[in-house]
């Protein structure tokens, strides 16, 4: 006895049935979810507030100090120091305005020359000026120089307690004060080179 048509085809409809089933549930699963786009990094605006010049230091923008002294056989020679330390670059060129004073800030009857002025002959002293500028932190020296020589009948020693220091003639001055002073002896005179830059 035949089977029925309708039967044989019964169990390939339950097959096709069931891979449909499959292929279906291949692509009914939860999706992932999509990444969040990246945040933008956060913009942080430039600061306004402008730089300030370091403590201590004049309007001008500069400071002047006083180094050592060297001394050898009666002469001496001191360092005079100037420094940016303001925020612009400062302009320099000549020499240093220097005024000797008592203890009491006045001005003694003293000259300093611009150069040698005769006293000794130091290399590099009585170089020529030459004009460059000093950025925002850097340093430039001068040199002060004399003799501690006493002769008789020619008045009292004169010893300078301080020095009013100038970065040019016309500029603030600043009050210096040398650790043993500026002994000028009965000579009555200095000289000053220019200013050089020293490496930053």
């Amino acid at each position: 006895m035949r089977t029925p048509r309708a039967h044989r085809r019964a169990p390939l409809l339950v097959l096709a049935a069931a891979g449909l089933l499959a292929a279906a549930g291949c692509g009914t699963g939860a999706a992932a979810p999509a990444a969040a786009p990246a945040a933008e990094p956060a913009m942080v605006p430039p600061s306004s507030a402008a730089p300030e010049r370091a403590p201590g230091c004049a309007d001008s923008g500069v400071r002047v100090t006083a180094g050592l002294v060297e001394a050898a056989m009666g002469l001496r020679v001191l360092s005079i120091e100037l420094a940016n330390c303001g925020t612009e670059p400062y302009a320099v060129h000549g020499y240093p305005r220097l005024t000797l004073l008592d203890d009491r800030l006045r001005p003694l009857d003293a000259e300093v020359a611009e150069g040698s002025a005769d006293i000794a002959v130091v290399e590099g002293f009585d170089d020529p000026p030459e004009p460059f500028t000093l950025r925002p932190g850097e340093r430039a020296t001068a040199g002060l120089l004399w003799r501690n020589t006493v002769l008789g009948g020619q008045g009292a020693p004169v010893v300078a307690e301080h020095i009013r220091a100038a970065p040019a003639p016309g500029g603030e001055g600043q009050v210096l004060t040398p650790d043993g002073g500026i002994d000028l002896g009965t000579t009555g005179e200095a000289g000053v080179s220019a200013w050089r830059p020293l490496p930053r």
